[in-house]
C-alpha cells in the first residue's frame, strides 16, 4: 500500500510504500516499509482491510516530527441489527437515537446510483462526549445500489478532524480500497497550530492460503479441559 502525509503549511509531505500482511482474524500484521525498512509485528496498517467503520471504534494515531505516521483502530464493537422478518429488507430502523438522518441532494435511487445519506449527531449526543476535541461522528453514508453496501463512510469532528473509509471488491472479497484522515494539532496550552492530511492507497492484494510468514500461523488451539468425574463413594 502507499500513503502520503502532507502538513501543507509547513511545505512537508512524505509517501511512503508499506507492504502489509495482516491476519484479519486478530489484526496480527507484518509491517515493512519497501524497500529497506524495518520488518516488525504490529498492526494492521493504517486499519485492517476488513474493518468495518459502521462500529463503535478508537482510532489511535500520530505523525512525528518527520511525517512518519503510526495508525490503527481497537475497541471495535460493531453495530448489531435483527432480522426484519416478512418486509423483504434486510434492515428496518425504527428510530436513529444519536443521529438526524437526512437523503442528500445528490442521493440516487437508479440501481447503478448510489444512496447518499447525510448524519448529523443531535446536541444532547455531543454535550455527553468527555472529550470533543478528538472524538468524531458520523456524517455521511454512501451505498452502492447494486451491492446493497456500503462503498464509503464519512466521519467528521472537532480539531477539524475528517476520517473517511472506501470499499470495493476485490476477487470477490469486500475491502477497504482507501482512506483518509485529516487533523488540526495544537501545541502545549493549544499555542500553535498544525492541519495534517493523511492517504492511504490499499493495492496488490493477495489471498494466500497458508501463512506467508510464520510469525501469522494461526495460535495453537489450547487443549480441551479435562472432565472431572466424582471418586466413587467410600463403603461406609
Amino acid at each position: 500500500m502507499s500513503s502520503h502525509v502532507s502538513a501543507p503549511s509547513l511545505g512537508k509531505h512524505r509517501d511512503v510504500i508499506r507492504a502489509v500482511q495482516v491476519r484479519t482474524s486478530d489484526d496480527t500484521a507484518i509491517i515493512q516499509d519497501l524497500p529497506r525498512g524495518e520488518n516488525q509485528v504490529a498492526h494492521g496498517f493504517p486499519v485492517t482491510p476488513v474493518f468495518d467503520a459502521l462500529s463503535n471504534f478508537t482510532l489511535s494515531w500520530k505523525v512525528g516530527t518527520h511525517m512518519e505516521m503510526s495508525s490503527y483502530v481497537h475497541d471495535i464493537q460493531p453495530l448489531l441489527y435483527t432480522d426484519a422478518p416478512n418486509t423483504g429488507a434486510d434492515v428496518v430502523v425504527m428510530r436513529l437515537r444519536y443521529y438526524k438522518a437526512d437523503y442528500a441532494d445528490d442521493s440516487s435511487t437508479a440501481p447503478n446510483g448510489r444512496t447518499h445519506i447525510t448524519l448529523e449527531p443531535f446536541d444532547f449526543v455531543r454535550r455527553q462526549v468527555e472529550r470533543p476535541d478528538s472524538t468524531f461522528f458520523l456524517s455521511d453514508l454512501y451505498i452502492d445500489n447494486a451491492t446493497g453496501l456500503p462503498s464509503e463512510v464519512r466521519y467528521a469532528g472537532g480539531d477539524d478532524i475528517v476520517f473517511i473509509v472506501d470499499y470495493g471488491f476485490v476477487e470477490g472479497h469486500y475491502l477497504i480500497t482507501r482512506g483518509h484522515y485529516e487533523e488540526t494539532l495544537h501545541g502545549p496550552f493549544h499555542i500553535g497550530r498544525l492541519h495534517v492530511l493523511a492517504d492511504v492507497t490499499y493495492d496488490q492484494f493477495a489471498f494466500p492460503t497458508t501463512p506467508p510468514d510464520p510469525r501469522l500461523a494461526p495460535p495453537p488451539s489450547l487443549p480441551p479441559a479435562p472432565i472431572s468425574t466424582p471418586s466413587p463413594a467410600a463403603p461406609h
